[in-house]
């Protein structure tokens, strides 16, 4: 065995062993730097949009400059993609500004198209969707037959060079990737990309019963893509990781979290669980009203990713259920001093490092050039490995 993949072994057992709640040699650190890569490596978000080559070339700069354990993901979008299919929604401010998502141009569903909606999802969405999303499908055949078959080459495209990162982090540098593949709840989906936040929330007022049919009939649709999604990897030794970034809850009063998410989000997780793949919700905002609802997930089957919270509470009520990470504020990465930074650190490890199941990180991932300065970063990583050890 190559010393690059005994490395990558060694961080895989970590890592994996903290995800059921054991204990490793010491505390994994995950790196959740996104779009910050890009300016570290000297290019824009913009570049390594456009260019997928240049996206992985700053991740292997982290993964060579900077100690972590496990990279989160790979966080380019397919710029070329966008453009073939004339995207009205992702756009950029400038050259050199971060990729922007428009809630104005989600809402392109009606609110008296529901009904049509549930009937059947994915014929709705070729038909009705696709076209108000990206200009070239609108237009008649052949120009959008064309303009879908570029699409779906550039997609291939974007594919394989995605896979080609993935293998040469692992191969040259020994470091894993955490997540294989993402879903959005259904009630996200809604929001997000057909009505926007605005529109969900003025819906769920409007027409509740036609908001949750929706959802529901939504939900195969979001198992079948995740598992597309989950499936295109190869086979490994370690289970697959589902990410799955969460919008909504904290923004609902706790009845409509009740009404609207909470059940399905609940039978997501269970389906991922019962098919031995390991899921990381990204609990968005405050999640402390909704703690003893996540106290009935599938034990040892997740990772909750926390931005904000009372770490004691959070360990003392989930530390039976999932592993934890998060909670290091990513603004003291920027503007603390390297001691500051360390001893917020040693604060978190204090609380969540004791009997295992916590993974450290930042409380959200790192985008813009000023979201961290290297050397605190380097700092509490290191600080990380050296004192968090079992």
């Amino acid at each position: 065995m190559s010393e690059f993949l005994k490395r990558y072994q060694e961080r895989m057992d970590r890592v994996f062993k903290t995800f059921m709640l054991e204990k490793a040699d010491r505390v994994p650190v995950m790196a959740s730097y996104g779009t910050w890569s890009s300016y570290y490596a000297g290019y824009t978000d913009a570049e390594t949009n456009w260019d997928t080559d240049k996206c992985g070339q700053s991740l292997m700069k982290v993964a060579n400059d900077i100690p972590c354990d496990i990279i989160h993901m790979i966080y380019s979008r397919p710029g070329s993609l966008y453009q073939a299919l004339g995207s009205k929604a992702y756009h950029y401010l400038s050259d050199s500004n971060i990729i922007q998502y428009s809630d104005e141009s989600a809402n392109i569903m009606r609110e008296d198209e529901y009904p049509e909606f549930s009937k059947d999802p994915f014929r709705f969405m070729v038909e009705k969707i696709l076209p108000r999303k990206y200009s070239e499908l609108a237009k008649p055949s052949p120009g959008k037959d064309l303009a879908l078959a570029k699409g779906a080459m550039f997609f291939g495209m974007y594919g394989q060079k995605v896979g080609a990162i993935v293998g040469s982090l692992a191969g040259q540098c020994g470091m894993p990737v955490c997540f294989d593949a993402t879903m959005v709840h259904p009630m996200d989906w809604i929001g997000d990309f057909f009505r926007g936040i605005k529109g969900i929330f003025g819906d769920i007022r409007r027409r509740p019963e036609e908001v949750l049919e929706a959802i529901h009939a939504l939900t195969p649709l979001a198992i079948r893509l995740a598992m597309c999604g989950i499936n295109m990897v190869p086979p490994k030794q370690y289970p697959k990781v589902l990410f799955i970034p969460i919008h909504l809850p904290t923004m609902l009063k706790t009845s409509d979290f009740d009404k609207f998410y909470w059940p399905t989000f609940k039978a997501l997780m269970e389906f991922f669980a019962a098919h031995d793949i390991f899921v990381v919700p990204f609990y968005e905002g405050d999640w402390s009203r909704y703690y003893d609802h996540l106290q009935e997930l599938p034990v040892k089957k997740s990772m909750g990713w926390f931005e904000h919270g009372d770490p004691k509470v959070i360990k003392e009520k989930l530390k039976n259920t999932m592993c934890i990470t998060g909670l290091f504020p990513t603004p003291l990465l920027q503007y603390g001093t390297q001691q500051e930074c360390i001893d917020k650190a040693k604060e978190l490890l204090d609380v969540m490092a004791p009997d295992g199941g916590y993974i450290f990180a930042t409380d959200k991932e790192l985008i813009a050039p000023n979201d961290g300065k290297l050397e605190n970063i380097i700092a509490v990583n290191k600080f990380v490995m050296e004192y968090g050890i079992y």
